[in-house]
């Protein structure tokens, strides 16, 4: 079964029925060259005991897709790449809220591309074939969702640009739809207003529209029946709301690891009394059931206007900055915002201290790069340290698109710049406090950012017509929340937004309100950096190297380099300057001491000089033959005379005008059949 559509200017085609045929649900999505297979498949039954749901998601890009082989290895792929972990959540993020809440059975979504095309957004169509896949499977699934890539280019919003429209595109959102609207939001922007983010947002759903009614005429026509799922039968235990008011007194404690600790003991004296109420209920389902109770007790709290910590729903919690708290770091920033901590690092580095990404398309390097880490002692709790999981991949890149719009482009700053971000404490909002940690590391450096940036986490209760947003969210208001939304900014605009919605979709009016919100607290929030520290330090670090680039002419770089380098190596000796030459003629100059940059810049400048005709300049001799002479007029460029040319009288020999190592001033006639530069000393001051 094939159909076919065209969303923006990108045509779609699915297929199911052929492929991956024992799969619950299979679909292989083509657009272009591109070849997606998505499969869904679930266990008949929960496992014994779970009370989680164990959904996973899991996408791989095959190389042979764009004919080339692994490196790794073995020679074949090995664990995922950032961006397949970035897309795996993308995809992950999408299609959770839908699942019922009552369905525990183990899930597993597969994405796997065979054939590559560099024109077309695979995790984002990704997205619409698993839903594709789990709308035709037997899995209780409450989709379709569907998800549009929007770029604007010249003012105009565009689903699925092209790479060449991408380029010159100010917007790269990937939006999912469902038919109650907006789910999931995840991109970057430079420095765009919040009515545009609106627009962008709501251009999304009507470009969405024909792909989900696809999908329900698909599903309707071939897909399976689904399993029938019972809700589970209520269990009614005596005297539950009777410790509402010690439960909800918990609730209000105001510090994160006194509240726990209340909370535990609210929880502990409430199962003591209900066991003793309830012999014929298990103890575990009455501590389950006092333990579920607190999210509706916490979320009326919050719609009758008391938060956990006492603020009010517009309200930042106290911000403190320091910068330069890592002496020996280039630049260094410890971000406290209410309990979540953040110690930030920037790091100045050469080009061979780039980030090698290797995709389906080959590798390029990056030059901007941001490493987040959450430790287990940031909330207390102690596990084994690991590499780092989707989690950390994720709030990382987040951060990393935030602190991108505002690098200066390495052609004005070439320095490979890394961020680190290492959570102390953490109470919500870690990958906002990233970016601000970031950011002040950043101008601790001597980075010349464009603008500051702030990120601030906002969230959502909604209960019927009645709904608070909440700025500023702490952990425990994120967990009960009904919408996890993170914009980061400048003074200016939005440079990234993130949103996770756990209820059906969001209006219009709501989410406008909610940017709103939103960006007085970026106000705020960037108010209080500005006054530990409000623009870049005018120098780089004591220990950091200062650098330049020199674009060498293709015609000099043989001058430049020597043979086998001897020029190049030699300059980097003598001065100790780093010295990195790229395939564009694109020379990266290096140095601690400001003095051997100058140095480097002058001898290169003359060795790459063009001489003008007419000029006159001081050359020196270096060769006298019978008739003709040779000059250095600088460094690697030389020039000839006819003993004719040598004074205004008749020259029988040189050594009657000039010796061998003499300085004389020399006058540029021309070039000649050869290319070879000829000077003359007839009308030059003698």
């Amino acid at each position: 079964m094939l159909e076919s559509l065209i969303v923006g200017d990108r045509p779609l085609s699915f297929e199911t029925g052929k492929w991956a045929q024992q799969a619950s649900g299979s679909v292989v999505l083509r657009s272009g060259d591109a070849v997606v297979l998505v499969t869904a498949v679930a266990d008949p039954v929960a496992r014994p005991g779970i009370d989680f749901f164990p959904l996973t998601v899991e996408y791989r890009e095959r190389l042979a897709g764009n004919g080339r082989i692994p490196g790794a290895y073995g020679k074949r792929e090995a664990r995922a790449t950032t961006d397949e972990t970035l897309a795996c959540r993308l995809i992950d993020r999408s299609i959770r809220p839908l699942f019922p809440s009552h369905y525990l059975c183990e899930t597993q979504v597969i994405v796997t591309v065979f054939s590559g095309d560099p024109e077309v957004d695979l995790p984002g169509l990704s997205i619409t074939a698993a839903s594709l896949a789990l709308s035709l499977s037997d899995i209780p699934w409450e989709g379709p969702v569907a998800a549009i890539r929007v770029g604007r280019v010249d003012k105009v919003l565009v689903a699925f640009p092209t790479a060449e429209k991408a380029a010159r595109s100010d917007m790269n959102f990937v939006v999912t739809v469902g038919d109650v609207g907006v789910l999931m939001v995840e991109g970057e922007s430079k420095e765009v207003s919040e009515e545009d983010l609106v627009a962008c947002l709501m251009f999304a759903q009507a470009e969405a529209k024909p792909v989900l009614d696809l999908q329900r005429k698909w599903a309707k026509k071939h897909g399976r029946a689904k399993r029938l799922l019972e809700e589970p039968a209520p269990i009614e235990v005596v005297g539950l709301a009777d410790h509402d008011a010690a439960l909800s007194a918990a609730l209000l404690v105001t510090e994160k690891e006194a509240r726990t600790a209340a909370k535990s003991l609210a929880k502990a004296a409430a199962v003591e009394a209900l066991c003793a109420a309830n012999p014929g209920l298990e103890p575990a389902v009455i501590k389950e059931l006092v333990g579920k109770r607190f999210k509706p007790l916490g979320r009326a709290l919050i719609l009758a206007g008391q938060r956990f910590d006492g603020r009010g729903h517009k309200s930042v919690r106290p911000i403190e900055c320091e910068v330069g708290v890592l002496p020996s770091c280039h630049g260094s920033a410890l971000f406290t915002r209410g309990e979540t901590q953040a110690l930030a690092s920037a790091t100045l580095g050469g080009p061979r201290d780039s980030l090698r990404i290797e995709d389906l398309y080959g590798s390029h390097d990056e030059f901007f790069f941001l490493h987040y880490t959450f430790p287990p002692y940031s909330v207390g709790e102690v596990r084994p340290l690991r590499g780092p999981g989707r989690r950390e991949i994720g709030h990382g890149m987040l951060a990393q698109r935030a602190l991108a719009q505002v690098i200066p482009d390495y052609k004005d700053f070439p320095h490979t710049l890394r961020i680190t971000s290492d959570i102390l404490s953490s109470n919500g909002s870690s990958s906002m406090a990233s970016v601000c940690g970031g950011c002040l590391a950043m101008m601790d450096a001597g980075v010349p950012i464009k603008a500051p940036v702030a990120g601030v986490a906002m969230g959502l209760i909604q209960e019927g017509d009645q709904h608070v947003v909440l700025t500023d969210i702490l952990g425990d208001e994120d967990h009960l929340g009904d919408m996890d939304f993170k914009v980061c900014g400048t003074k200016k605009g939005v440079t990234a937004l993130q949103m996770d919605l756990k209820i059906d979709g969001l209006t219009e009016a709501t989410l406008t309100a909610a940017l709103a919100q939103a960006r007085d607290a970026r106000m705020h929030i960037l108010a209080a950096m500005a006054r530990t520290l409000a623009q870049p330090r005018l120098k780089l670090a004591k220990n950091a190297e200062g650098a330049v680039l020199i674009e060498v002419p293709k015609q000099k770089l043989g001058d430049v380099i020597g043979p086998g380098g001897r020029n190049i190596r030699g300059l980097s000796e003598s001065t100790g300057a780093s010295l990195d030459m790229d395939d564009q003629g694109l020379l990266r100059v290096a140095a601690k001491d400001p003095k051997a940059l100058d140095t480097v810049r002058k001898r290169l400048a003359e060795q790459v000089r063009e001489p003008r005709v007419g000029e006159v300049l001081p050359a020196i001799v270096v060769n006298l033959g019978q008739s003709f002479a040779r000059f250095e007029l600088f460094p690697g460029t030389e020039a000839g005379m006819h003993i004719s040319e040598a004074a205004e009288h008749r020259v029988y020999k040189w050594e009657d005008e000039f010796q061998l190592g003499d300085t004389v001033m020399v006058k540029v006639t021309g070039v000649d059949d050869r290319g070879g530069i000829r000077v003359t000393r007839i009308g030059v001051g003698q």
